[in-house]
Formats: C-alpha cells, structure tokens, sequence
C-alpha cells in the first residue's frame, strides 16, 4: 500500500504502552449547549445529535447582537465566511473571511455590524484532555486552553477551512468526522494548551502484528457500516490517539486512508462481478452516498464508478 505523507493541514481531504486502557470514547449525541439561541438558528447542522466527534453548523446571521451560553463539553471554532465587523464581548475580531474565533467556556456576547455567516465546529474537550495525556503525559484543565477572539492564516486556520471546504461537497461518515476532530484536537492541544511549550512524543511504535490482524479483520467485517475511530481504537484496546498515531506508523496510512482504500476496493470487486447498481454498491461500501461514493472513486482512480463498469465490460 502507497503510504501517505505526515499529516497536511493545508489539504485534509484527504507507542503506547501494551494494554492501555481503552478511553471513554469523545462521540456522543449530546448537541452543543452553544447552540440555545432564541436569536438565530443554523442552517445546516452535521453531526449535531448523531454518535460523531466532531460537530459542525452553518449560520446566517442578520441581528446585532447574539448571547451564546456557555459549554465546558465542547471546544469552539468559529470561521467567518462572509460579512462585516464582528465582536466578542467587546472585542473586535478580524473581520476578513476566513479568519477564526474560538467560544469561551463560559458564553460570549457577539455584535455585528452587518449581516455575517459562519460555520461552528465542535470538537469534545473529552478528546483534547486524550491528547494532552498521550503527546505530553499531562493532564489539560479548561483554564489551560487560551480562546483567541481573532486568528489568522496559522494552521488552525488552514485545518478549519479544509475541513469547511470538505463539508461543502460531501457528507462525511464518522469516521472522517472523527479523524478531523483528531486533527483539530492536536492542533489546539499543541497551539493554544498550558503544554504548548513542553516537548511532545514524537514516536508511539507500531500495532503488534495480532493487534493489526483484528482490526483489519474488523474493517473487512464492518466495511458497509459507518465505523467510527473509537470502535477500531477499541478492537486494538488503545485510546483513540494512541490508536490512530500506532496505525499511522504500522500501516502507512491514516485508519481514515486504510478504510477509504478497502472500500474502494470493495466497490471494484462488486463492479467487476457487475450484478448491482451504482445504489447498492454504495450501501455496501460504506459510502454515505452514491455522489460520495462516486466523488471518492475518481479522486482514487481517475475514472467514475461507470466509466470503470464499462471499461471492464469491454475488455
């Protein structure tokens, strides 16, 4: 299998000890408190009340001013895409698009000078404390996190708009939801957390070989449903960090990479025997789509699920 390079923030389409205990997974169907707001509603919510890690919501807004209760559950990560000045409890952030603004613990009154829209991330504060332990080997308490009103062009910001620009063509599954929410967890642990000056592991070992084969086996088993990061990390009894760093090093390739590439070998296979639909092999692979699963399939082979079946039915 082609190995991925490091971890690219730009461009995110795209060794623990033996038994450590399995951490309490960060996906949860608890809606963010940060959206109670009689003001305005968003219009579109993704992950929002599903078992997913990550959490996301897009928003018009057109009053001056909006109270946001707070939410120590939830880390947010607010990127402006469109409209005028913006302030947070009396401070003026950047109002150029794409800059970012994070949610303090404890709510934030936001004023508008025109009509604006934004998109809300939410990533478990559960998930950041996983990380602080496994890269530092140290606890991370909500006062340890800064919560910047205005951030610009660093690698917060490239991770954001990826992750936005991703929203905007598909809808993810879990486990892309889970690997951004990884993602983003590190950054800010790295970038914004009491431990940003502290030296960080750079090397977590490899998945002894039994514990490859039974999460392999898993994803075979598993490949038409909508497997999450925290049952794979699970099957290997690692947390979900410790698990996705390990499985970089032993395979080559993100968990998200890995099950991408079985999947769309599962789909040739199936068009290859050419007795379902393009519906019906997207069900069974684990695409939340057949656009998903066509999308996928010609940024990984050059061709549409199609165009591959009639190639193969002439040859």
């Amino acid at each position: 299998m082609p190995k991925d390079s490091s971890i690219n923030y730009d461009k995110m389409l795209t060794a623990s000890r033996q038994g450590l205990n399995v951490c309490s997974p960060a996906a949860s169907d608890v809606t963010p408190r940060y959206l109670a707001c009689d003001v305005i509603a968003p219009v579109r919510t993704i992950g929002v009340g599903a078992n997913s890690s990550l959490k996301a919501t897009f928003w018009h807004s057109t009053v001056e001013t909006c109270d946001n209760d707070g939410d120590p559950d939830f880390v947010c990560i607010a990127l402006n895409t469109g409209g005028g000045p913006i302030w947070r409890n009396n401070e003026t952030i950047p109002s150029q698009v794409g800059s970012v603004a994070m949610q303090p613990f404890e709510g934030a009154r936001w004023r508008f000078e025109h009509p604006v829209s934004f998109v809300q991330l939410y990533v478990p504060f559960t998930l950041l404390q996983t990380v602080a332990e496994d890269l530092f080997n140290r606890e991370l308490a909500h006062d340890k996190l800064r919560m910047p009103s205005g951030i610009g062009g660093d690698r917060l910001c490239n991770a954001v708009r990826s992750v936005r620009y991703a929203l905007s063509l598909i809808e993810p599954t879990n486990l892309i939801l889970d690997s951004w929410a990884l993602i983003l967890s590190e950054i800010l642990v790295r970038q914004f957390s009491s431990h940003s000056d502290k030296h960080p592991r750079t090397s977590f070992g490899k998945i002894p070989a039994l514990g490859v084969a039974r999460v392999v086996d898993y994803i075979e088993a598993s490949i038409d449903r909508d497997l999450d990061l925290a049952s794979l990390a699970g099957v290997a009894s690692m947390s979900v960090y410790h698990f996705a760093r390990r499985f970089r090093e032993t395979i080559g390739m993100s968990p998200h990479a890995y099950v991408l590439c079985r999947r769309i070998r599962r789909a040739q296979e199936m068009l290859d025997r050419g007795r379902s639909n393009l519906t019906q092999v997207s069900a069974a692979c684990g695409f939340s789509s057949q656009a998903h699963l066509t999308a996928v399939f010609r940024r990984s082979l050059g061709v549409t699920p199609g165009e591959y079946r009639r190639a193969i039915s002439h040859t």
